[in-house]
């Protein structure tokens, strides 16, 4: 019996506790206000210019001249973008035939390969010419912003979608 007593009171403690636990995270999740709403998309493009104003030192006019080429530099790719996308897009359709030739496949790949050239080409040349802007005391400090700025966007790549885009 009293064995039967010290399980129960057991049980009724961990019941307790989970109960406790459960409040909390309800607590944490309804009532907590979020330190910051998340941002667009365009998340990075902001950061780029601290950067270049915090770590690199730019000027004021040199600011203004890095957010003409960067407008420049997007009204350039837009177009790259959408041509990758229809690529895509071309080479993923091919999923509903029964058979599709190798080289088929392979060609829509390449053509995909063309489209990220383009855009990787194009980014390489901008970022050139914002190094122009640079003092030669900036160099240094603006070859290893974009080497960070780089990798972060090259892990935005690889990362794996936050949500399941087939639940929408």
């Amino acid at each position: 019996m009293r064995e039967t007593f010290a399980r129960n009171k057991v049980l009724s403690v961990l019941v307790i506790i989970l109960l406790l636990t459960n409040l909390l995270l309800l607590f944490f999740f309804v009532w907590r206000t979020p330190e910051e709403a998340p941002k667009s998309n365009n998340k990075g493009r902001g950061e780029v210019l601290q950067l270049l104003e915090k770590q690199v030192g730019f000027s004021k006019e040199q600011l203004e001249q890095y957010k003409q080429l960067k407008d420049q530099h997007w009204e350039r790719l837009k177009p790259s973008f959408g041509e990758l996308r229809a690529a895509r897009d071309s080479f993923y359709i091919l999923l509903k035939q029964d058979s599709v030739p190798d080289s088929v496949l392979t060609a829509a790949a390449d053509s995909i390969g063309a489209k990220q050239v383009t855009i990787d080409l194009q980014t390489y040349r901008h970022f050139r010419e914002v190094r122009s802007l640079c003092t030669p005391e900036q160099l240094p400090q603006y070859d290893s912003v974009v080497q960070h700025v780089m990798k972060k966007m090259n892990n935005f790549r690889k990362s794996p979608p936050k949500e399941d885009s087939l639940k929408k």
